[in-house]
């Protein structure tokens, strides 16, 4: 089966490389300017990347319904299938609803209503309070949830990488779900700030103030968006993760804690999938069978 997503994952897979030149920038804004290096880097941070992945959904895919939904007057698009308990599909950063695809025919076979639509400005949605282009995991939790309050209680909610990140904190947040599937799900964001800095060029002083802008764009700490800390809370749903070790994109690791914390979670491991196992695992078919099986269990 052609996955429609390998060919052209740049590098790691999440973000293209850095141009030399902005790496240099940063390097004497570090030194000389890093209050400017930090609003330079926190809207870099908010732009989700350009991937030049596929946006037809997968063959076999039957006829939807457009679907709309709103919050403080912000529009998110996608589409509808089915008919019965709602099941949403939430891609990842820099994605787009038809990624998420290859789980609408079995679901609809199933007797689902499958709902997937585009985060703030990605693909057909648009931006949210931040300039078009732009947006935060915040605006993309709101924006689950927005959607599940305009289509209904979700029997089930399957993220993967930044959108399992949203659709926990859309639950957290209430949200009301009966299950979750996480694939791949993205990792703290420490460890991501870390990456950043390194791959653009900075040091400890930009990093910093980065890290406190993030704090007030959100109006909350970024760090408390990370999985890991709503992992614990007793009256979170069941959870499926599936991951590979080979993810080197979000790390393995970050499932094996969330499941480790999360009250009812199972984790699957999936093998073999190579360096873009974060993009793979969308096309594995044992994993999307696990998932599906989940979501549908009686």
């Amino acid at each position: 089966m052609s996955t429609g997503l390998d060919a052209a994952v740049v590098g790691s897979g999440i973000e293209p490389p850095v141009e030399p030149k902005v790496r240099r920038a940063f390097g004497l804004l570090e030194r000389i300017a890093p209050a400017w290096g930090a609003r330079w880097a926190i809207e870099l941070w908010c732009t989700p990347p350009t991937m030049e992945l596929s946006q037809r959904m997968p063959p076999g895919v039957p006829q939807s319904r457009p679907l709309e939904a709103r919050w403080d007057g912000h529009r998110v698009r996608g589409e509808i299938w089915g008919d019965g308990p709602p099941v949403y599909l939430v891609h990842g950063w820099g994605g787009c609803r038809a990624h998420m695809g290859v789980f609408v025919k079995p679901l609809v076979a199933a007797g689902y209503r499958v709902i997937a639509f585009d985060l703030p400005s990605h693909n057909e949605s648009e931006p949210g309070a931040l300039a078009p282009g732009r947006t935060t995991i915040l605006e993309c939790a709101e924006a689950v949830g927005a959607v599940v309050r305009t289509y209904g209680a979700a029997h089930g909610i399957i993220g993967h990488s930044l959108g399992a990140k949203a659709a926990a904190l859309a639950v957290a947040r209430g949200t009301r779900a009966e299950r979750l599937v996480f694939l791949a799900p993205m990792g703290d964001f420490s460890l991501y700030l870390d990456l950043f800095a390194d791959r653009h060029g900075f040091g400890p002083r930009i990093r910093s103030r980065l890290h406190r802008r993030l704090d007030e764009r959100l109006g909350m700490p970024l760090f408390d968006t990370d999985i890991s800390a709503m992992a614990a809370r007793p009256d979170n749903p069941p959870l499926l993760l599936l991951h590979d070790p080979d993810d080197r994109d979000s790390p393995y690791q970050t499932s094996s804690a969330i499941a480790a914390a999360w009250p009812d979670a199972r984790l699957v491991t999936t093998t073999g999938l190579g360096r873009l196992a974060h993009y793979r695992i969308l096309r594995h078919r044992p994993a999307l069978n696990a998932a599906v099986e989940f979501v549908t269990e009686a």
